[in-house]
């Protein structure tokens, strides 16, 4: 879930891309599961048991992916994907340990661990993930009749894996803390305007996301009724746009942004009139407008 830079709660439009994420880390993580069962039941001569908990493991994605279309948060979501993923873990383990530690098998076990480990998010599941695995992993190794070398040798590629994951996990929560400074500083600075501000998509003008402002200047009970509609439908005016984009055009080629009094529509079907303000701008490799409109009828008056 993302924390708007217009509102201090959670917009609707990054909680879809969060969850849209969930959905790919389950069919990803599926797909590798299936790959593990074939290769149990066609390439190694597994037991019956290691042979129907290999089974297990794409109904268990298949189950969180399922989770994703229900209602819960995306919190409690990742928590139970990160659940099938120890889970995973310790059913390999154990064929690991079944299989004596064949050595074919250990190189299919250590690329699993690492595709798991680079897809932890963040440092203290990467923490939890190293102390429930690679302790059950020593142990395993010290009861099999591996090699001491061999044994080493599993422990250091695992270990080192780790490291890589924690150092890149650790850097990405450090800019990650810094954007939501950032995020933060911006938020005041927007809400703390009387105007009403809103941030549109550049190729498709859909709204993206508005202040608290906009409730009262706009009439809303919420932002979120302008969220996915084009900001074409703000003005009273229809193809109040479309009629001055070569002036709009020019105007921001100039200056950077275009201003004009214009009259707007609230929810109730009243109108006042305005000042708007528009600038497009790019962040993250997006395209956006940013739209500041601010009531100066009493002024008029």
């Amino acid at each position: 879930m993302r924390t708007s830079i217009f509102k201090t709660g959670e917009t609707s439009s990054f909680a879809k891309t969060s969850r849209k994420m969930s959905k790919f880390l389950s069919l990803g993580a599926g797909a590798l599961a299936i790959v593990y069962t074939l290769f149990i039941h066609y390439y190694f001569e597994a037991d019956s048991l290691v042979r129907l908990l290999s089974m297990m493991l794409p109904i268990l994605f298949f189950i969180s992916f399922l989770f994703s279309f229900s209602k819960m948060t995306n919190k409690k979501l990742y928590h139970i994907i990160f659940g099938v993923f120890i889970a995973t873990s310790l059913i390999i383990l154990y064929g690991a340990y079944s299989l004596a530690f064949e050595s074919d098998y250990i190189i299919l076990m250590l690329a699993i661990f690492s595709v798991i480990l680079v897809a932890l998010p963040t440092t203290n599941q990467l923490l939890i993930y190293f102390g429930l695995i690679f302790i059950p992993l020593e142990v395993a190794l010290f009861l099999s009749e591996a090699a001491v070398g061999f044994t080493l040798l599993i422990s250091l590629s695992f270990g080192a894996v780790f490291t890589l994951s924690y150092i890149v996990s650790r850097n990405k929560n450090s800019l990650s803390y810094r954007s939501s400074q950032n995020a933060k500083i911006l938020k005041t600075l927007v809400n703390n305007t009387n105007d009403s501000m809103f941030l549109v998509d550049f190729f498709s003008n859909e709204i993206q996301d508005a202040n608290e402002n906009t409730k009262d200047i706009f009439g809303l009970d919420e932002t979120d009724e302008f969220l996915s509609k084009s900001y074409y439908q703000l003005f009273t005016e229809q193809g109040f746009i479309d009629s001055r984009r070569d002036k709009i055009t020019q105007k921001i080629n100039d200056d950077g942004y275009y201003q004009t009094d214009a009259m707007f529509r609230r929810r109730d079907g009243s109108n006042f009139l305005g000042r708007l303000h528009l600038s497009p701008f790019e962040a993250l490799n997006k395209k956006y407008y940013l739209l500041q409109i601010k009531n100066i009828a009493v002024r008029k008056l």
